[in-house]
């Protein structure tokens, strides 16, 4: 969802991929996002994740902090990131319970 408004039309993004490690194998229940042409697996994601509860879990090899103005899913991923945290923070402090996000 953060890069669907950069996907429009095609179903490649060019990222600033230069890594001398990568992931071989997915954990249980993560799901592959995106992959480079080499095979390198770029990106990666638990789609059970919930940002109002504090729950995010998100891999991207590449470097989205460096394309903040290329593409609006990188500012969209450290946004959604931001608000995970502040949720699991809050919920850590009592000031809100998973039935009430």
């Amino acid at each position: 969802e953060w890069f669907s408004e950069s996907l429009q039309n095609t179903d490649e993004l060019l990222v600033n991929s230069y890594h001398h490690q990568g992931v071989k194998d997915l954990g249980e229940n993560l799901v592959e996002m995106a992959r480079a042409p080499d095979g390198v697996l770029e990106a990666f994601y638990d789609p059970n994740y919930d940002v109002s509860l504090g729950r995010f879990v998100v891999g991207l090899q590449f470097h989205p902090e460096r394309m903040l103005s290329d593409y609006p899913g990188c500012a969209k991923v450290y946004k959604a990131f931001g608000e995970a945290c502040w949720a699991y923070k809050n919920l850590q402090d009592g000031w809100v319970t998973q039935d009430c996000p």
